[in-house]
């Protein structure tokens, strides 16, 4: 069976999950392929348009994702089809078109708009089997506006909210959020460490500020070098080339910082890294548990994020930090007292499931 993997460029979480989907199904030998349908099927002016406009809020407006998150829920509890359904539903034709001349017999769709459109297409009878990957630990506004044939969620714990939000408890498989294999991979941090040029006998943390580099890396830094001193702090900015450069300005006389642009390595800087600094995305925290890092959290966004950090903290996979100093504080605990790391690494072994994205793939083909 072909199966299409349908993803959009806002936010590189959506999209990290989408390629591990696909490289499990290469993985196993499925035909497949991966489309963004904004790109394919809309404007230029409107896919950049919402692209940039999602990037914007989240390097500079955070606080918007509330007021956004809030009129998702109103139009969940009063069944009245949103505007964000409206839109995505407008470009389902021409998806079902491709859909049907591309011969694919699954389709899996690992962002919220293209779930939508094919909820549309369902709405219409259209046979091809279609899922949805949910990359937050909570149940996000309009997804209770999709109706899909499987939802693929990241924990057994979040069936009983999805299901009062009226999605078929026989529709959900616990997969585990779909990250790539190589985060799952047997790398050592001292070969991690060599493949980066990391110094091996150094304490290293990681500081991530997401896919488009948001938030304040650099008052997190700050604050490492102070709270531990004799440390090596990673940052990587994203895509964002303006903090980038304004870091590497900043730090260009200090050894014991490395500004890293977007990178492909980002599993092997969290194998090499003792702790990692992070705001909570779904798709990041999950890949520092199954890299097995231990994690401090950071900047809650917006109410996903808040829901993603209650669950990681709860269940002892993560600490949780106000600010830049309580969260360097943090950091440095983990580093003086190696039982607390050791802690969190069973913790994040025990409570996510593995190999989320060779199941994922597996039911794509009909191989459950």
């Amino acid at each position: 069976m072909k199966t299409l993997v349908l993803s959009c460029d806002t936010g590189q979480g959506h999209n990290m999950a989408a390629n591990a989907v696909c490289e499990a199904l290469e993985r196993i030998g499925a035909e497949h392929e991966m489309l963004d349908p904004l790109a394919a099927f809309c404007s230029d002016k409107t896919a950049h348009g919402v692209t940039s406009i999602y990037n914007t809020m989240l390097r500079k407006m955070p606080g918007a994702f509330g007021v956004i998150y809030k009129a998702g829920d109103i139009y969940s509890s009063t069944g009245i089809t949103s505007p964000v359904y409206t839109a995505n539903a407008k470009y389902a034709e021409p998806l079902r078109e491709y859909i049907l001349s591309g011969d694919f017999g699954s389709v899996v769709a690992t962002h919220l708009f293209p779930m939508l459109a094919l909820t549309a297409l369902k709405k219409q009878g259209f046979s091809a089997e279609c899922f949805g990957v949910l990359t937050d630990y909570t149940c996000v506004p309009f997804f209770s506006e999709t109706a899909l044939d499987g939802y693929f969620i990241p924990h057994e714990s979040l069936a009983g909210e999805l299901a009062a939000k009226g999605l078929p408890a026989g529709r959900m498989y616990a997969t585990g959020i779909p990250v790539s294999a190589r985060f799952e991979a047997e790398t050592t941090m001292a070969e991690a460490r060599a493949a980066l040029s990391l110094p091996q006998g150094a304490k290293i943390a990681l500081v991530m500020s997401g896919g488009v580099g948001c938030g304040d890396p650099g008052a997190v830094c700050d604050a490492l070098l102070e709270e531990c001193g004799d440390i090596c702090v990673c940052v990587l900015t994203g895509k964002n080339e303006s903090l980038h450069d304004a870091l590497s300005a900043r730090y260009s006389g200090d050894s014991r910082v490395r500004i890293v642009p977007f990178t492909n390595e980002v599993a092997l800087y969290m194998r090499a890294s003792d702790v990692m600094i992070s705001k909570p995305g779904g798709m990041t925290s999950t890949e520092a548990c199954v890299a097995g890092v231990p994690l401090v959290i950071l900047q809650v966004y917006a109410a996903c994020e808040t829901a993603n950090a209650g669950f990681f903290e709860s269940r002892g996979l993560a600490v949780c930090a106000k600010n830049a100093a309580s969260a360097a504080a943090a950091a440095a605990d983990i580093l003086r007292d190696p039982k607390l790391g050791a802690e969190m690494r069973k913790a994040q072994h025990e409570t996510l499931p593995p190999h989320a994205a060779d199941r994922i793939a597996a039911k794509a083909v009909g191989k459950w």
